[in-house]
């Protein structure tokens, strides 16, 4: 798997995506030209979406808002250096040897029995399945319990993209894509459980979006010049010690410039991927239809595709400066919250916004709600992950008097705990098989609010 993990640092999803893509075409008989110019169109897209406005945007917020929180002299005992490390874990173990076969070889049997209508191409996040499953391994010394983990994370996050995918589609106007991502859904069970609170009391009839908000305030109200003034702002704030040098107001303004620039390019980069895999989308169609197969079959894919949505960026950001207070006031915390700062937030409204149709109020309160849970399972999962980095010999960074922690974002944390219990993970398995045999039969997605047309 070390060659896997070479490859990938070296070439990039964006890169051997397309790739892939194009070999699996040919391998449907799509005509050479048709899959090549395909490969391009998705390359070019995730190249915008990934390889440069992600980290450029990401990396730019994420860096402020560490600086923020770090010039005040906050000092906890475990802190966060990023998902890199918890990839890397998860990876280097046999558990992370076995992902990459044993999951394909699950999503097809789930995809033959009609369990899932998702092809999962997101290969490189399978580390998530890989990650949760190593952590069960060095906790109970059971190679099949971290197996059974990483085979319940990903069978759960393949359910509940089916589930998703009406709402992800339709607002984010993302046809024949669904996201069996653990960041981008870490969000999904507690925004499910509070849409029928919402709804009870009436909060989700509150229209705030991103577009009303642009239609009352005007230039205001417009996505670019919000994330521009919002990121200048958080600018101001993180580097105010030193706002009498140059490069203090040059950093300041790239990081608005930075920010405007994503929300800009976004649907740009989405347009150009979505006209790649059309190619593919319509090949799959076509045979199914020719053998009387009435499917709709969606590719998984990354979160990251969401990211820059107008509402994803007005909750992350929220989310993101609300983070701040909590890491320091919430009752319990251990975690500092740092190297994904700019990353978790965002990634946790993905599919919060989705499920909320955009209602940044909705969105906004079940955000913060998902990032106190991260804190929690970060906090309480952090002494067990700094012992089993030791224990591997990982090379750690160097964090000072601090150990180095993981962020457990909710569903990386529940079934942490649930692959413990061998009862409680046979069960698990059990329900979300169950759940996905339900959701064939009529008026399932009704009763969770969504119509088979995304709408709610």
């Amino acid at each position: 798997m070390s060659g896997f993990q070479q490859v990938m640092s070296t070439f990039g999803a964006a890169i051997l995506l397309p790739i892939i893509i194009f070999i699996f075409e040919l391998c449907l008989r799509v005509k050479p030209t048709k899959a090549f110019r395909s490969a391009i169109f998705i390359g070019i897209g995730l190249n915008g979406l990934v390889s440069i406005l992600n980290p450029y945007f990401l990396g730019l917020m994420g860096k402020a808002v560490s600086e923020m929180v770090t010039s005040n002299g906050f000092q906890l005992p475990y802190v966060d250096t990023g998902w890199a490390l918890l990839a890397a874990l998860g990876y280097s173990t046999t558990i992370g040897a076995l992902i990459i076969p044993l999951g394909i070889v699950v999503n097809l049997i789930l995809l033959w029995l009609k369990l899932t209508d998702t092809l999962d191409l997101d290969i490189w996040n399978f580390w998530h399945w890989a990650f949760i499953g190593s952590m069960v391994y060095f906790v109970t010394g059971s190679l099949i319990a971290g197996i059974l983990t990483s085979v319940a994370v990903e069978i759960f996050l393949l359910v509940l993209a089916d589930i998703t995918a009406p709402a992800f589609q339709a607002h984010f106007k993302l046809p024949g894509i669904s996201f069996p991502h653990a960041s981008a859904q870490g969000g999904a069970p507690v925004a499910f459980l509070l849409k029928w609170v919402f709804e009870r009391i009436g909060l989700t009839k509150i229209q705030v979006n991103s577009t009303t908000i642009r239609k009352k305030f005007g230039i205001f109200g417009d996505s670019v010049v919000i994330g521009f003034l919002v990121a200048v702002l958080i600018g101001f704030i993180a580097w105010f010690r030193n706002l009498g040098a140059m490069e203090t107001w040059s950093g300041i303004l790239t990081l608005g410039v930075g920010t405007g620039a994503f929300i800009y390019l976004y649907p740009k980069a989405t347009a150009a991927l979505l006209e790649g895999f059309a190619v593919l989308n319509d090949k799959v169609r076509t045979l199914l239809t020719k053998k009387g197969v009435k499917r709709q079959i969606n590719f998984g894919m990354d979160g990251a595709l969401t990211i820059g949505h107008p509402d994803v960026i007005t909750v992350g950001l929220l989310g993101m400066i609300s983070t701040v207070p909590l890491i320091f006031f919430l009752p319990g915390n251990r975690f500092l919250m740092l190297a994904d700062l700019g990353v978790t937030p965002f990634f946790l409204a993905s599919a919060t916004v989705a499920i909320f149709r955009g209602n940044i109020i909705c969105s906004y309160i079940t955000n913060v709600i998902n990032i106190a849970i991260t804190l929690y399972f970060s906090s309480a999962i952090s002494p067990e992950f700094f012992a089993i980095t030791e224990k591997v010999g990982m090379k750690l960074p160097d964090t000072g008097a601090a150990m180095v922690g993981a962020d457990m974002r909710p569903l990386h944390g529940i079934f942490y705990y649930v692959g413990q219990n061998y009862f409680v993970l046979v069960g698990v398995i059990a329900l979300t098989l169950i759940a996905a045999w339900l959701r064939k039969q009529p008026k399932y997605l009704a009763k969770l609010g969504f119509k088979k047309n995304g709408e709610s």
